[in-house]
């Protein structure tokens, strides 16, 4: 009998070698088959099996997917020119902090003046553990970590739109979260030990379950009533002697139920614990654009006209700053400009890829920050780091960043997204302030006002010329476009956290998407 030997191939094996036959598409495909699609599971840049073969390569905006792209590209010996409209590197990955201009739609130009070299995440703020992507970067780039603290059981949820004793109550997270588990504890113990289970449980398993149950800490063991508990906590603090401290008393369900907001649990790239670069994300800009080869990246490059022909790209471009117009040729083209801004520019793409680019939709994000004397929240409020939400405007963030530190700091005071986006953008500065002082005075009567020391700053990113969306928001069934602009155009390929759906917004997704597109790239070059 002959011994028949079996050659297995690792997932990453199996799908690298797909891309060189069927490209960027039938990986994605193949992704899907494996129920990853999307998912963040590359933990370093792909293994690109040219050497650059002579050619050169024109990358269309330096946020962080186009400086991935160069800089992978760069490495490997292909000529890179990357052009940049704007005067800074990094797109959405930058921050608010003390001399950064930004124009609003009023036409204002507000000029931050945060103290204590503090700032204000314009976009990307939170880095969960699965992102190996940026995490890579950081490693090897240099760019130091920090915890960044994405939920407080301490904080406050607050709604003026619904009826019953819990409207305009700020209501800790803590509270809220017992209760609504406690109770429900309750009616399922009640359930199971009634016989209401018998059908779907076995004996053994009831008594499991009810274990479970009493285990949370939450109901009685005899009764199985939800009662005050050491989870939900105290209304006066235990201490020395004989002060044992009170527990507070829960909500009702009835009450409960009112409370139609923040019933989602955290995600599991949404956790507690996150991460965010020391003094501002945009760290990880400043650490791609450092590490590029000099003379890569031209900024104040606006381009107004993207041509291509069977052999190489032209590019028409006007510098903002001395308004003279140039062109440059390359091989081929990397465009990471976003999908809403791309499509206006004049241009020469197919049918096909201009619908596909305008399928996903645009999205309106505002962030704006107000600068606080003191730490007042975790002085007064014991809450660090995380959110408190509000059904008038969204979540406030309060910094993870110098906890227990002297100088107040920045807190984001208004985090809006569609209508309340628009609305946002059609404010004055002066009008801004005090949308966000309002609202934030709900969560902290008192203290919010009082402790603005009147510096603030923000960006509406349907605003901005160069970006008009926060990110795509590909819904429904837009994502059957998405494999014609992987696909890309003979010499124009696409790039950015617009072709990476499922990580849209994400610095993962942008530099993710940075490297699925070099690596079709160079298939393209190997090819020839």
């Amino acid at each position: 009998m002959t011994e028949q030997k079996t050659t297995s191939i690792s997932k990453r094996d199996f799908l690298q070698t797909l891309g060189m036959i069927g490209g960027s598409a039938a990986v994605m495909t193949a992704l899907n088959g494996f129920d990853h699609a999307f998912a963040s599971d590359m933990t370093a840049p792909p293994e690109l099996s040219t050497s650059g073969n002579g050619k050169k390569i024109i990358v269309l905006g330096a946020g962080l997917s186009g400086m991935v792209a160069a800089l992978e590209l760069s490495k490997k010996g292909y000529d890179v020119e990357l052009l940049e409209a704007r005067d800074f590197a990094g797109g959405r990955t930058s921050c608010s902090r003390k001399g950064t201009k930004v124009t609003h739609a009023t036409g204002e130009t507000h000029t931050c003046d945060f103290e204590h070299g503090q700032y204000l995440n314009h976009g990307a703020w939170r880095i969960p553990g699965q992102h190996h992507s940026t995490l890579h970067y950081c490693r090897t780039l240099g760019v130091p970590l920090e915890v960044m603290l994405n939920h407080s059981s301490q904080s406050y949820v607050y709604s003026d739109s619904i009826e019953g004793p819990l409207k305009n109550k700020r209501i800790r997270r803590i509270h809220m979260e017992a209760d609504r588990k406690g109770h429900v504890a309750e009616l399922l113990a009640k359930c199971a030990s009634g016989g209401a289970l018998d059908d779907m449980l076995s004996a053994e398993d009831i008594e499991k379950l009810l274990t479970y149950l009493k285990g949370m800490g939450l109901i009685n063991n005899e009764t199985f009533e939800y009662q005050a508990n050491q989870v939900r906590g105290y209304s006066t603090y235990k201490g020395a002697g004989e002060n044992y401290g009170t527990l507070s008393e829960p909500y009702g369900l009835s009450e409960l139920l009112n409370l139609n907001m923040e019933t989602r649990e955290l995600t599991s790239d949404h956790p507690t614990c996150m991460f965010q670069a020391v003094g501002g994300m945009d760290a990880v800009s400043f650490a791609l654009r450092d590490a590029l080869p000099r003379g890569v990246m031209k900024l104040n490059k606006e381009v107004t006209k993207i041509s291509q022909t069977d052999d190489g790209v032209s590019i028409d471009y006007k510098d903002t700053k001395s308004g003279r117009e140039r062109t440059t040729t390359g091989d081929y083209l990397i465009s990471t400009i976003p999908f809403a801004v791309v499509t206006e520019i004049e241009n020469d793409f197919s049918a096909d890829i201009i619908e596909a680019m305008k399928t996903p939709a645009p999205s309106q994000v505002a962030k704006f920050g107000l600068q606080m004397k003191t730490r007042f929240w975790e002085v007064e409020d014991m809450i660090y780091g995380g959110t408190s939400a509000t059904s008038m405007a969204g979540n406030i963030a309060y910094p993870s960043a110098d906890l227990h530190g002297t100088n107040g700091g920045v807190i984001l005071a208004s985090y809006l997204f569609g209508g309340r986006s628009t609305n946002f953008s059609a404010m004055n500065m002066d009008e801004k302030i005090e949308y966000a002082l309002s609202i934030g005075e709900h969560i902290h009567p008192e203290k919010y006002r009082e402790n603005f020391n009147g510096k603030a700053a923000g960006i509406i990113w349907q605003d901005e010329k160069y970006n008009k969306s926060g990110w795509s928001s590909w819904r429904g069934d837009s994502i059957k476009k998405l494999p014609t602009i992987l696909k890309g155009e003979n010499r124009v390929l696409f790039a950015g956290d617009c072709i990476a759906p499922r990580l849209s917004g994400w610095m993962a997704g942008a530099i993710e998407g940075a490297w699925l597109t070099i690596a079709e790239l160079d298939k393209r070059v190997g090819m020839g």
